[in-house]
């Protein structure tokens, strides 16, 4: 048995203890292990069963996140599906307007900002939420093979991902992906990630 499948063992046990120059040791022999098939004094300790089930989970999920670049990819092909389903929006709701109070159409011949920056608000959190909220995935996520989830690997519910979807409208939030682990303020803030699912 090699050191590394004594140390799944011995990681998880009652009676192990950590010496500074040899690792993991056992508390009773003060050695490293030495045991072929199976420890006699092996005895499970189900906190440190929990940490490290924990602990795996986050190395499994951390190898998972995608790098800084597809997270580049997914911002520009998302940024062009968002502005062909504005436009879509926009002939639908000037189709409805028209045929509700045809008057009303007249406040869009002029420019207004606030109108302008409140439609496309509106359509960007009904494009994330919605596509985030059902498959976990926007059109650009499918492309290219990524998911959003919560930190513990979990499908992220809705609370998080209209969270998620609001945080994209902070000032400046593009920016916070400049640091290390290609995560942003709406992953963060959120408690989500984006994994790999090839």
């Amino acid at each position: 048995m090699t050191r590394e499948e004594q140390l799944e063992f011995c990681n998880i046990c009652k009676h192990q203890k950590f010496d500074y120059t040899e690792g993991i040791i056992c508390r009773y022999t003060n050695e490293k292990a030495t045991f072929q098939n199976e420890c006699e004094l092996f005895e499970v300790d189900h906190i440190l069963t929990k940490a490290t089930q924990k602990n795996n989970k986050d190395q499994v999920l951390t190898h998972q996140t995608v790098s800084a670049g597809t997270r580049f990819a997914n911002y520009i092909l998302d940024l062009l599906f968002l502005l062909a389903f504005n436009f879509l929006f926009g002939i639908v709701l000037g189709v409805i307007i028209a045929l509700i109070s045809p008057d009303s159409l007249s406040i869009f011949e002029q420019e207004n900002l606030l109108i302008e920056y409140g439609l496309g608000f509106l359509c960007g959190m009904i494009y994330f939420t919605t596509l985030e909220t059902l498959t976990g995935r926007t059109v650009a996520k499918f492309i290219t093979q990524t998911k959003v989830v919560a930190e513990n690997g979990e499908k992220a519910n809705f609370d998080a991902i209209l969270l998620r979807s609001l945080c994209r409208y902070i000032p400046f939030e593009a920016f916070s992906f400049l640091g290390d682990g290609a995560r942003g303020w709406h992953d963060t803030l959120s408690k989500t990630r984006v994994i790999s699912v090839k």
